[in-house]
């Protein structure tokens, strides 16, 4: 009787707990493939209708740096940098099997295959033909934060390793992220300007992580770690998710 009463007890509380988990994944996140689709056949349709919009947007700039588009990768980030927690980087240790996995996809595999992809499928030396493989190298290099872990929670996996290895992601960016696009770039031989680099990942993911660490502490410091993960994190995570739609349009 104890044992079926024990059983029974935690039935009940994992039940509660998915309960709790599929209330965490609102309609628009669940449907966030969809959006991304539709933002991008808008955008195509805009840039034929209003070609003049996409001139407008690139006149608004910092040198190479698009302003709206920084924006939005800004507000990308920064929620990103709010689940960085030190006290899960002190795990790397305990099981090394998925960080070394982690590490080595993302770094001596993933930039790699871009690498191949750019040689496999835009063969030539055209300016648009450098500019694509350019864009395919810079996504290939980089490693994922913000996004990860809405997939990763909406597949239902290990969210603690999840967020250990964006951490791990956000981390290793800073310090690898010029020095393999230099790389790549420099093998298809497409010249760059290291010094944009640099300053892109200063505002990109440099300031976004110091401003995530300083808000996060003031916040939790003033309306405690519940407001802070229930109502502060959220709504940030959803000004992620619009600014990333807004960049595909």
């Amino acid at each position: 009787m104890v044992e079926e009463k024990f059983e029974q007890e935690l039935v009940k509380e994992v039940e509660g707990q998915d309960k709790q988990e599929s209330r965490k994944i609102n309609y628009f996140e669940k449907f966030l493939p969809l959006w991304v689709a539709i933002c991008i056949f808008l955008g195509i349709i805009t840039s034929q209708i209003l070609p003049g919009v996409s001139s407008l947007i690139n006149s608004l700039s910092i040198g190479n740096i698009s302003i709206p588009i920084g924006i939005c990768l800004f507000l990308m980030m920064y929620p990103a940098m709010l689940n960085i927690q030190a006290s899960e980087l002190k795990k790397l240790g305990r099981d090394p099997k998925p960080i070394i996995l982690t590490l080595v996809s993302n770094w001596l595999v993933a930039p790699f295959v871009g690498l191949l992809m750019v040689n496999l499928f835009l063969p030539g030396d055209s300016e648009i033909v450098r500019q694509l493989g350019f864009a395919i190298i810079l996504l290939s290099s980089s490693p994922c934060t913000a996004m990860v872990l809405v997939w990763g929670w909406m597949a239902k996996g290990n969210q603690e390793q999840n967020v250990l290895n964006t951490s791990l992601n956000t981390i290793t960016i800073i310090f690898g992220y010029v020095g393999m696009v230099s790389l790549l770039s420099g093998i298809k031989n497409i010249p760059i300007d290291i010094m944009l680099l640099l300053v892109s990942l200063v505002f990109f993911i440099g300031l976004p992580l110091i401003l995530g660490i300083l808000s996060k502490k003031v916040i939790i410091n003033s309306k405690g770690k519940e407001w802070f993960n229930e109502k502060y994190r959220p709504f940030i995570g959803k000004v992620s998710i619009v600014a990333l739609l807004i960049t595909l349009v």
